[in-house]
């Protein structure tokens, strides 16, 4: 079982399992210290074969990573030294070999290239663990995958297909890596025993996506011009004859088999639009899933074929397999009120690897046997976190000023009366992101350190519907803003939260809305901190262009499109874009402003935050820079997410400290 564009699907555990208790829950302990809520999870990823007999899992030691795959009753097949490349997923194919998808900041050598985040991969035999990479390193592609189309067993020997962009030799066949042929990428498969690479289909500069079979068979192609925003989807070679065509501005693409043979599910508009099914047979296209509702779409390992669709709103998930449909039910009982990942499964659905995390879990990796109707945790993220040293998490409903229905996760201090406490805003990135309820490592580190922590799912946030987030476009800066602080006033109301000793803090857009919490806004925060936050919108969109686009003049592409309907504006020459500025309304600052950022930031450019802080510096206001050496966006190394919240708790109990009587 895999899902769609991703490793890994969702579900819950059965009513009727012995739910065993794991390392982390079985023990009480005095609250951990900043260490290890800054530490990489101990866990990273838990893989099950399709036989349902091995076990492959990555485990962090610092920061680096180990691969180990092993036997259910836990003696060890194998053992591979990862170093300290990122992790990006980690797939079976069948019982015989484990890909490891990697991640790594690089230009890869290309020329005027500016650096981003490529993704690779690596083979591990599972019965002798020998492993070798991927995409070997030659003239005639670029080693890096961009785009997933899966595995598929054919004729009995196991290939990947992955996008892939070919580069070229120069005449005498010496080797030119790094001039393109083209700058989109085609469709190759790779061979998993032997590592033969070959294209099995060219790609377009007009964005081309397939769908396969669960037989390696190309059965639909599609194209998307950027510019226009139009599609078409065609039988392979037949380009001039569309099966179907349409308009979606914000992005389009083919995602994979529908439930049936001749049925496949095609995506417009992004990740909160509608996915609709089209029969090849007629050309005929329906809406199959609301917009912006499904959270994972479950794919069976052998056909590809549909199994189950995990919605936002777990009452309203369907499954088209009925075994799968009965675990499902069932799961959902054991685990009600968490937050549950089903991981993977064997093909006969009879084990099942979950991730569970909620109100009072730091986030277990469980083995559910359905014949032995027992769940067996075999890892933990946080081992070292105890019940007692993590704060209740729950879903509160408020209103925004003009009557839109909001809700966000709050946080309490454990074992600490919820009345009149002081508060940490910690608004998530994106923004089209949501926060559920879970073990949040950063929202925790605050909790324990006695501060409640309140995460608003803001208008504009995923997981509501595309209508909650088409709401967003145009509120950059002032009603997704007020969204935060009208949370902050119901929580005030409750007599939950003081309102007079909040801070306001965030990464990436919730760096954002923490430096316009004191730029645009006034009077609502103590403080404000930001990681790899946007400052200057104007800039960012230059910056996208630059690095999307080259020398492009339009700013007529998807993204683009989105992100200019995200801040209101035509074009990143409006004059009306410095209202929305933190950078640019520096000067009206009324809070102590820190900010931090990784020096291989590939998606927020670091000069976001040193253009900021010069800023500030500039009109007389008081701030803090600090950089992560080696970090990216994403705080992927433990060294240097631990030096991120060490600064911020600091930063904070500087200008909050949580034992500080009310000021009002």
């Amino acid at each position: 079982m895999r899902v769609a564009g991703r490793i890994a699907a969702y579900l819950r555990c059965l009513s009727c399992l012995v739910a065993l208790p794991s390392a982390a829950m079985a023990a009480s302990a005095a609250p951990p210290p900043l260490e290890v809520y800054g530490s990489l999870p101990q866990t990273e990823a838990v893989e099950l074969s399709a036989d349902g007999n091995m076990l492959a899992m990555v485990e962090t030691q610092g920061d680096k990573r180990i691969l180990s795959i092993e036997h259910i009753d836990g003696s060890p097949v194998a053992k591979v030294g990862i170093g300290d490349l990122k992790l990006s997923g980690l797939e079976w194919a069948g019982s015989d070999y484990v890909v490891l998808y990697t991640h790594s900041t690089s230009s890869l050598n290309i020329h005027n290239r500016h650096e981003q985040e490529f993704t690779q991969g690596v083979i591990i035999n599972a019965k002798d663990g020998s492993a070798k990479p991927l995409l070997r390193v030659s003239g005639d592609y670029l080693p890096a995958i961009f785009g997933h189309q899966g595995i598929m067993k054919v004729n009995g020997r196991w290939y990947g297909y992955y996008g892939v962009i070919p580069t070229e030799r120069s005449m005498d066949g010496t080797d030119r890596s790094g001039f393109f042929k083209q700058r989109y990428p085609d469709l190759y498969k790779i061979d998993l025993e032997t590592g033969a690479v070959a294209r099995v289909t060219k790609g377009s500069s007009d964005l081309r996506s397939w769908a396969l079979d669960g037989n390696g068979q190309v059965i639909a192609d599609s194209e998307y011009d950027p510019n226009s925003g139009n599609w078409k989807i065609f039988l392979p070679g037949a380009p001039e004859k569309p099966l179907a065509s349409g308009n979606s501005p914000f992005g389009f693409q083919l995602v994979g088999l529908s439930r049936t043979l001749g049925t496949i599910l095609v995506s417009e508009g992004g990740s909160n639009g509608s996915i609709l099914e089209l029969h090849l047979d007629s050309g005929k296209t329906e809406t199959f899933l609301p917009s912006g509702k499904a959270m994972q779409l479950i794919h069976a390992h052998d056909t590809h074929l549909l199994l189950g669709v995990v919605m936002v709103d777990d009452n309203d998930s369907i499954m088209f397999d009925p075994t799968l449909e009965r675990h499902y039910r069932s799961i959902a009982k054991a685990f009600a009120g968490d937050t549950v990942r089903l991981v993977s499964a064997s093909d006969d659905m009879n084990r099942i690897v979950l991730h569970t995390a909620g109100k009072a879990t730091a986030g277990t990796w469980q083995l559910v046997d359905f014949e032995a109707g027992k769940a067996t945790p075999v890892a933990d993220d946080y081992p070292k976190v105890s019940d007692t040293a993590i704060g209740k998490v729950t879903m509160i409903d408020y209103h925004a000023a003009d009557g839109l229905a909001l809700q966000g996760v709050l946080t309490l201090p454990p074992d600490v009366a919820p009345h009149n406490l002081p508060l940490i805003v910690l608004p998530h990135g994106g923004p089209e992101a949501r926060d559920r309820i879970h073990f949040d490592w950063w929202a925790q580190a605050f909790a324990v350190h006695g501060y409640a922590v309140f995460q608003p799912n803001f208008r504009g946030s995923s997981g509501y519907g595309q209508a909650f987030r088409n709401a967003g476009f145009g509120e950059w800066g002032r009603k997704m803003q007020t969204d935060v602080s009208d949370g902050v006033a119901a929580l005030a109301a409750q007599g939950t939260i003081d309102p007079h000793r909040t801070c306001i803090v965030g990464a990436s857009y919730g760096g954002y809305a923490a430096l316009a919490g004191v730029t645009l806004q006034h009077g609502f925060y103590r403080c404000a901190a930001s990681y790899g936050g946007v400052s200057d919108p104007r800039d960012m969109i230059y910056a996208a262009k630059s690095r999307d686009n080259g020398d492009s003049q339009h700013y007529a592409d998807p993204a683009m499109r989105f992100w200019l309907s995200y801040l209101g504006f035509q074009s990143p020459d409006d004059p009306g874009l410095a209202t929305v500025s933190p950078q640019e309304q520096a000067k009206n600052a009324d809070a102590p402003i820190l900010l931090i950022y990784g020096d291989k930031d590939t998606v927020v450019p670091p000069r976001q935050s040193t253009d900021m802080a010069s800023a500030l510096k500039s009109a007389g206001k008081p701030v803090e820079l600090v950089e992560l050496d080696g970090e990216d966006h994403w705080l992927s190394r433990s060294k240097t997410r631990l030096q991120m919240l060490q600064a911020m708790v600091a930063f904070v109990e500087k200008y909050n400290p949580p034992g500080a009587p009310p000021t009002h």
